[in-house]
């Protein structure tokens, strides 16, 4: 959960703008995303330099597979119940849903390094 939590509050404080449909995930949105979730990844105990691209293919699958179960505005509406401390049930069994999607993409990654 923390590498996507980490990843949804990406603005430091900063409400998210939606500039374009809420269809699929603002390019803006979705490039912070990936880098607020490589940065996590990458400061996580135990992972060294020689992981560092499993946290980039990580973090860009759990994006494709996040913009999947949540569009734009779901992105952001989730983003501001976190910031309350009040996400209802249903944003956080799509939390979940992320969570799970990039633990999946992190193991097929795993196993190509193997």
């Amino acid at each position: 959960m923390a590498l996507i939590v980490g990843a949804i509050i990406w603005h430091r404080g900063q409400e998210p703008r939606i500039s374009e449909p809420a269809d699929g995930w603002p390019e803006k949105e979705r490039a912070a995303f990936i880098d607020s979730c490589v940065k996590s990844c990458r400061a996580a105990p135990g992972v060294t330099p020689d992981r560092y691209p499993l946290c980039d293919q990580a973090c860009k699958c759990g994006a494709d597979e996040g913009d999947k179960i949540v569009n734009g505005q779901e992105l952001v509406e989730i983003y501001r119940a976190m910031q309350s401390g009040k996400p209802t049930e249903e944003q956080n069994d799509k939390l979940e849903k992320m969570k799970a999607a990039g633990v999946a993409c992190a193991s097929l990654g795993a196993g190509d390094k193997k």
